[in-house]
């Protein structure tokens, strides 16, 4: 049988090495590709289509929900497992909204992290022991939505808004995404009239409630 070929996607790089070390024992796993960047992940995942992808949710320049937002519609056959830091039930409440289908936490160990990987690629769902309550307490309560709430915005919208919080200007979005200053200023201009917000500040505000941005160092 061939190895399931894995996607690693996280900032930190002792991470991936940590998790693609895990991985080196299994014959039934093999790593073919390792980013620290969301927009990188995305066009890994579509051009290799790997069985796995072990992500962040939280990476900047292009979140990983948002990377996998776009990922699952087109990679409809990869397991998407969430690797966060993360133990607020919205974290958790939205990456399973935005395409996955386990979440594990950083402070888990390798037991825990096998167990999730072997689930998920048997087709079912998995959900870290420790932060499983806070799912089933927030559905009891319904104390308000997931971060997938962003949905008003359109894909570039939320990769703009994103950008904005973490502190870039227009002049260094439009030369990173290769689109004009005043395209950038045209996509500001509808996403504030679409939220109801005035200025970058409550832009940012909005940015971090909804889980676009940490603003980690």
């Amino acid at each position: 049988m061939m190895p399931v070929p894995v996607l690693l996607a996280d900032e930190q790089a002792l991470l991936r090495d940590g998790v693609a070390a895990l991985l080196s024992h299994s014959t039934r796993y093999q790593v073919i590709g390792s980013t620290a960047d969301g927009r990188d992940c995305v066009r890994l995942a579509l051009r290799q289509q790997p069985g796995l992808i072990v992500f962040d949710c939280a990476m900047r320049g292009l979140s990983g929900l948002e990377a996998i937002r776009r990922i699952a519609p087109r990679c409809p056959q990869t397991r998407l497992l969430c690797l966060s830091g993360y133990e607020d039930s919205r974290w958790v409440r939205a990456a399973f909204d935005a395409g996955a289908h386990g979440y594990v936490l950083k402070r888990d160990g390798f037991d825990v992290l096998r167990e999730a990987i072997d689930t998920v690629m048997r087709q079912r769902y998995f959900i870290s022991p420790d932060i499983g309550h806070l799912l089933v307490d927030g559905l009891r309560r319904q104390d308000g939505p997931s971060f997938a709430t962003t949905g008003a915005l359109s894909a570039r919208e939320r990769e703009i808004t994103q950008l904005f919080a973490e502190g870039l200007s227009a002049r260094d979005i439009s030369e990173r995404l290769h689109v004009s200053i005043k395209t950038v200023g045209t996509h500001r201009e509808h996403i504030m009239a679409k939220l109801g917000i005035n200025g970058i500040a409550q832009l940012t505000r909005y940015a971090l409630r909804e889980g676009l941005t940490t603003l980690d160092p």
